[in-house]
């Protein structure tokens, strides 16, 4: 069979595995992007886009690739020829079997989820490292959140989960909004009152204006397809989501299991999910903001001039993206203030100038579009486009004390949300929280329907719901004892925590009593908060793992690993089945 029984085990070399951790962990970002356009052409944002030749091109490029990889086993082994022969024929016979059945189902999603995850195991398993042992699993279950997140767009129009978005060719929502920007080349020169959605910033719909003008009129890709591919963005601030909550976490040392928590819980929490598939402006903002915050924390360790003019282009393109993504601010801005208390005496001078670029690069890409249209129409700075009381959904008959204060058992029969007289809901949600809980992992869009009406599928989803709220009840516990104990993170670290996430719920339950409609308390308004409380958990692990002679801490530990193992998983099967083709 071979020339040699001792030869090298089948691996892919240390060195290799080095180049290839290093060049990700050099250009995240740039490889993500690269990734998310390179797709592109192959699905263009729906599985109906599907070019004619994509599987002609697909099945040549698996070919080559895994012929590439037994060539390179046959030498490491030393092969006889026949073998190696041998080896590519029935490798042929393979791919020609398996591409005739893939060709043939209506499930071609989950075949690339599939093949795409073993792909992903194959590499951490055949990878050969020691020093990048954290890296190499960190980048199995980001990788793994993003075939999750690919799987979703592929089967998503751009019209499904949607929020605001109403239709192409129409003349208001987000849709309506870009449509403008790219057949008029120019702003809304009226009124934005006037029409819904036109009231955001424009910097997310003129990237998508763009996006669509160069696919639609440079390359030739189709009218519809040109707008559903606009869900390749999505899929990539997504991603760069995910990239930075690592990055986060990585910042204050977190490593081994308080690393993989939380960043499951990141890679695999249906919000972001959702936002890979959403073409409205949340999902960028987002991406913004905590680029923005991530920033900040280096900017803390070093404040170099360089560093906090990112933090400037991130905070005012968050705030062009969309208005609310100011509640980045206060935090950082508790963070300049104490380093400039602190470091006054020698670098004053230096820090004041840092501050005063700041504000000149921040203050006029955040807020330009509001100062317009108050100059021109009188426009609010910060005003908010409101629903008519007519609505199905409002919800302003109810007190709001007694809105945040009534847990009724009847609230629980279901763990989807509740809009009165859709399929046969007897009541609108209303209690904020329990909104929010059912909101993060479905939406307002997802019920049993949507699930098949399997009962099986049904009785998983109810587990999904009370896995997730037993876990951000421990996430937010842990964030408490964390800020309010010596936890490792210094008083600055703990402020710019804690205020972000309080504005957060502050502005949350502001909106929610100020604007009394169901949809008011979507979960999206505050998505960050899953990177903050998934981060005190990862913090609270290390601390237990860092009691080696405890074995209440070591049961504690396994306990949420494993619940965040199952939400992992449950996340993946919900939403498997939730976009599978129904027969």
């Amino acid at each position: 069979m071979s020339r040699s029984p001792d030869s090298e085990a089948v691996c892919i070399k240390k060195s290799v595995t080095d180049r290839i951790v290093r060049s990700a962990a050099a250009h995240p970002y740039l490889w993500a992007l690269l990734l998310c356009l390179g797709l592109n052409p192959f699905y263009l944002g729906s599985a109906e886009n599907v070019p004619n030749n994509a599987l002609y091109i697909e099945a040549l490029m698996v070919l080559a690739g895994g012929s590439a990889a037994i060539t390179y086993v046959s030498r490491l082994k030393q092969f006889i020829k026949p073998i190696q022969y041998s080896l590519y024929v029935l490798y042929f016979l393979v791919i020609c079997v398996t591409t005739r059945l893939y060709s043939q189902s209506d499930k071609k999603g989950v075949w690339m989820f599939v093949a795409g995850f073993a792909i992903l195991l194959a590499f951490y398993t055949l990878a050969q490292t020691k020093k990048f042992k954290d890296q190499m699993l960190s980048m199995l279950i980001i990788g793994t959140g993003f075939l999750l997140k690919f799987y979703y767009v592929f089967y998503t129009s751009c019209y499904t989960r949607q929020n605001d978005v109403h239709h192409f060719g129409g003349d208001n929502g987000h849709a309506g909004y870009m449509e403008y920007l790219l057949f008029n080349k120019k702003l809304p020169d009226f009124d934005v009152r006037e029409v819904w959605q036109f009231c955001h910033p424009p910097l997310h719909h003129f990237i998508s204006a763009c996006w669509i003008g160069v696919n639609e009129f440079v390359l030739g890709v189709g009218h519809n397809p040109a707008r559903e591919s606009l869900q390749t963005l999505s899929l990539f601030y997504s991603t760069v989501i995910m990239i930075t909550a690592y990055k986060i976490f990585r910042h204050f040392k977190l490593n081994g299991t308080a690393l993989f928590v939380p960043l499951g819980i990141v890679s695999f929490h249906p919000c972001f999910v959702l936002m890979s598939g959403a073409i409205n402006n949340d999902v960028l903002s987002v991406a913004f903001a905590m680029g923005a915050f991530y920033l900040t924390l280096k900017w803390y360790d070093d404040p170099k001039f360089s560093t906090i003019m990112k933090i400037a282009v991130c905070v005012g393109c968050a705030m062009m993206t969309k208005l609310n993504a100011a509640l980045v601010a206060p935090p950082i801005a508790v963070v300049f203030l104490v380093v400039f208390i602190k470091r006054f005496k020698q670098q004053g001078k230096q820090l004041f100038g840092q501050f005063a670029a700041f504000g000149a690069v921040c203050v006029p890409l955040a807020l330009w579009f509001e100062i317009k249209n108050y100059i021109k129409f009188k426009v609010p700075i910060t005003y908010v486009q409101e629903m008519s009381v007519e609505s199905r959904q409002y919800i302003g008959d109810q007190p709001f004390l007694k809105r945040i204060t009534d847990f009724s058992s009847y609230q629980f029969k279901s763990v989807y949300e509740q809009w009165l007289g859709e399929n046969g809901e007897s009541y609108n949600e209303f209690n904020p929280l329990v909104t929010l809980l059912k909101n993060s992992l479905f939406t307002e869009s997802i019920g049993d329907g949507t699930l098949g009406g399997s009962k099986l599928y049904h009785d998983l989803a109810a587990l999904f719901f009370w896995v997730a709220a037993l876990i951000a009840a421990a996430c937010f516990v842990m964030m408490i004892f964390n800020i309010c104990t010596k936890s490792g993170i210094d008083p600055t670290m703990k402020a710019m925590w804690g205020s972000y996430y309080a504005l957060m719920m502050l502005n949350f339950y502001k909106m929610s009593a100020d604007y009394p409609f169901t949809c008011t308390m979507n979960f999206r308004y505050i998505t960050p908060t899953v990177i903050i409380g998934a981060f005190f958990m990862g913090l609270t692990i290390k601390r237990l793992t860092e009691k080696k002679d405890s074995k209440a801490a070591g049961t504690a530990v396994s306990v949420m690993t494993g619940s965040v193992v199952l939400f992992c998983l449950l996340s993946i099967i919900i939403y498997l089945q939730v976009c599978v083709p129904k027969a």
